[in-house]
């Protein structure tokens, strides 16, 4: 995987597919990755469907992918890095446990932009923002959701290009 650091388009090459925001559903469903890799689909009953993806490997590391969908429109890509190690459900789930999901991820988006985070934050909550000119991609640990996770924003103007 790459993210295109031009424009933040995640190309995952051996799939022969783009994600970026904007994408329609019936473009996302013509790919080698939906083909492959779709789990399943959840309604949230606002007009978002979050759409999950199995495992896919990347560099050495596990990546999930989640989708959300606005309508027919890709709105909001979110990933996480994945470990036999980590927690499989609450009981199992620890803060220390998922703080190192968070620092993996953050290794993990450094070594794939080639670059060092531009910000790194402690409050409210620990993250970690690579900033380009179109975006950002990010990562946080939100002990809110008890989750670690990994994404990209596209500036308002790119969304619609």
């Amino acid at each position: 995987m790459l993210i295109n650091s031009e424009n933040g388009v995640i190309e995952l090459k051996s799939f022969n597919t783009q994600l970026y925001q904007g994408m329609s559903l019936d473009q996302l469903k013509q790919t080698g990755f939906y083909k492959e890799k779709y789990h399943n689909c959840r309604d949230v009953k606002t007009g978002y469907f979050w759409y999950y993806f199995q495992h896919i490997e990347i560099k050495g590391y596990q990546i999930s992918f989640s989708l959300c969908f606005f309508g027919d429109q890709l709105d909001i890509i979110h990933m996480s890095t994945w470990e036999n190690g980590d927690a499989q459900d609450w009981d199992e789930w620890t803060e220390e446990k998922e703080m190192k999901v968070f620092h993996r991820n953050n290794t993990f988006l450094t070594k794939i932009l080639d670059r060092l985070p531009t910000q790194k934050k402690k409050n409210p909550y620990p993250s970690c923002t690579f900033k380009f000119p179109w975006g950002d991609v990010w990562s946080v640990y939100d002990p809110r959701s008890a989750s670690s996770l990994m994404g990209i924003n596209c500036n308002e103007e790119e969304k619609n290009k």
